[in-house]
């Protein structure tokens, strides 16, 4: 069906190329400013700009995104550097109606693989090019040189690590600048955060001094019977609390069952039976929340089995001496970078202070 379709020139996509609207099964170039932008886009690649580039500039000028086009659920005003990629290769632009280039192998799969040429449905000239062939052709070229001549992404003690505090997005290493950069401002500028800036030399000596600290705290003598004790007692104070909230969340589920009854006996209205089991409903959620962050920091009970275990990857890297990406990965679990390049780091243990009884 898709393939008669495509055979009498009629668009079989969900949503028509950037630039395009459909028209009576048909693209038609749209008369607003989206076919100028892949324009520009193609204009702008062919004098040397990258895919992320050129997705910041259209970005930080406010352009229309695809998404916000296609009036997606999810549609967001980011450009992506993806997506200035797919308009680039994309053959339509040249008014060539080129389908049935992707099949997936499966109903179930989500990945879909590409077709042979030959087995694709290509009709020339079926509807108006925004593109000229022969840039189109240039911009191809220009892909493929730059593919070959990609280089291998260099990795960094921090790559992975580090992540900015406001937008959560990893931290990127810049070369020129030695250190670290938020990704949404390295890929979109300030519009979409600040640079949170931290230089790698600055940031290896704050985690290495951290530890040292850190080392010097758990070499205190009855430092594991003391935090033993005190999450032995906070432990025993949940599980009390625990015990509490679970009567009181019967007695409220007793009241409805209560009120349920009153209803179906005539005891009380409706009115005044829908006022109390509104009530009663959140008063149940509430308990029901409080009971499910009570066990959650119940988790306390194995604290001393996390820094036991923490503390051999502590005392391996104290012996050697370097802080390697491996030993930052046994120790730490992220690094949060604050806009004025102060850090907070998050280890692979709970922090050893556990609250009072």
């Amino acid at each position: 069906m898709f393939k008669t379709k495509a055979q009498m020139a009629e668009f079989n996509g969900s949503n028509p190329p950037y630039g395009y609207e459909v028209v009576d099964k048909k693209l038609k170039v749209r008369n607003d400013s989206t076919p100028d932008t892949v324009r520009r886009i193609f204009s702008e690649y062919i004098a040397g700009k990258g895919f992320d580039a050129i997705a910041r500039g259209l970005y930080n000028e406010g352009v229309t995104s695809p998404s916000q086009l296609a009036r997606k659920k999810n549609a967001t005003d980011k450009w992506h550097g993806s997506s200035i990629r797919k308009i680039l290769e994309n053959p339509h632009y040249t008014g060539t109606l080129q389908q049935c280039r992707e099949y997936r192998p499966s109903v179930t799969s989500k990945r879909r693989r590409s077709v042979n040429e030959e087995n694709q449905i290509i009709i020339e000239k079926s509807h108006e090019p925004i593109i000229p062939l022969e840039d189109f052709l240039i911009v191809q070229e220009i892909l493929k040189t730059r593919k070959r001549r990609r280089p291998q992404a260099e990795v960094h003690l921090f790559t992975n690590t580090a992540v900015c505090k406001d937008c959560r997005k990893s931290m990127h290493f810049k070369k020129n600048r030695k250190g670290y950069v938020c990704g949404s401002y390295n890929k979109y500028g300030l519009k979409a955060c600040s640079d949170h800036y931290v230089s790698e030399i600055d940031l290896t000596d704050k985690v290495i001094t951290n530890l040292n600290k850190i080392y010097l705290k758990f070499s205190k003598e009855n430092y594991f019977k003391e935090l033993s004790e005190k999450a032995l007692k906070y432990k025993e104070k949940i599980e009390s609390k625990i015990i509490e909230i679970n009567e009181k969340l019967n007695d409220k589920k007793r009241d409805k069952s209560n009120l349920v009854i009153s209803l179906a006996n005539g005891v009380i209205s409706k009115e005044d039976y829908q006022l109390a089991i509104n009530i009663t409903n959140e008063d149940i959620s509430n308990f029901e929340t409080t009971l499910h962050q009570l066990s959650k920091e119940l988790e306390f009970q194995k604290i001393e089995k996390e820094i036991i275990d923490f503390k051999k990857s502590l005392d391996k890297f104290m012996k050697e001496g370097t802080l390697t990406p491996e030993m930052l990965h046994l120790l730490v679990d992220e690094i949060e970078v604050h806009a004025n390049g102060t850090i907070e780091i998050n280890y692979r243990f709970r922090e050893p202070t556990v609250p009072s009884a």
